[in-house]
């Protein structure tokens, strides 16, 4: 899609007529692109999937016994992602969502992140599910951390915000997981965020506390 189709999210302009602001946001095609005047652009192209990596994780893992040191070296990190972090205030999924003035995504984030922790306790004791649950949250926190929050440092819309996940995060990771198991949905992997957010391993605010009060 070429520039004059993409959708443009303008973006309020804060300070003094000599601070640094981002201009716009642009969002078409998979595409996210901030833009500055004066001083950088930052582009995000939708990233390519690659189903083979998945294939290649459950047969990695489909006849490890649940006592073997490889599925317990999963086990565990997948428990720590399961609980709230440790070094971070604890105040939930509704807290960190309305600590980004997202408290309109709460209902539906709740009922996906409720979906998803029954997933998960169902297949604790699969090796497969659980090589596959561990590898999409690793790599939900840090796309989310490396792609989405600078667009919400830069005080994007929630618009574009939320297209970026779309595009970057929940199309392409359940696209890529559907050969390896079809239940893994694009509802479960929005889930798996969620999960991620009420357990502080995701900030939704510029100005979202990261240490203990």
């Amino acid at each position: 899609m070429d520039n004059e189709n993409k959708e443009k999210y303008p973006v309020p302009k804060e300070g003094n007529d000599n601070s640094a602001h981002i201009s716009n946001v642009n969002v078409g095609d998979g595409d996210v692109f901030i833009g500055n005047k004066t001083e950088y652009n930052f582009s995000v192209e939708a990233p390519k999937v690659d189903p083979k990596a998945i294939m290649m994780l459950v047969e990695q893992y489909k006849d490890v016994d649940c006592k073997d040191p490889k599925f317990l070296a999963i086990k565990e990190e997948l428990d720590d992602y399961n609980l709230p972090r440790k070094d971070r205030p604890i105040v939930g999924l509704e807290g960190k969502l309305k600590a980004g003035a997202r408290s309109d995504l709460y209902y539906e984030a709740r009922l996906q992140k409720d979906k998803f922790a029954k997933r998960l306790s169902r297949y604790e004791f699969s090796a497969h599910h659980c090589a596959i649950h561990l590898n999409l949250l690793g790599r939900i926190e840090e796309r989310f951390n490396s792609k989405i929050r600078p667009l919400i440092d830069g005080g994007a819309p929630n618009e574009a915000i939320d297209h970026a996940i779309s595009e970057l995060i929940i199309e392409p990771f359940s696209e890529e997981v559907s050969p390896a198991d079809p239940t893994l949905t694009a509802k479960i992997v929005r889930g798996m965020l969620f999960l991620l957010t009420g357990n502080c391993y995701l900030r939704w605010s510029k100005n979202d506390s990261i240490s203990p009060s």
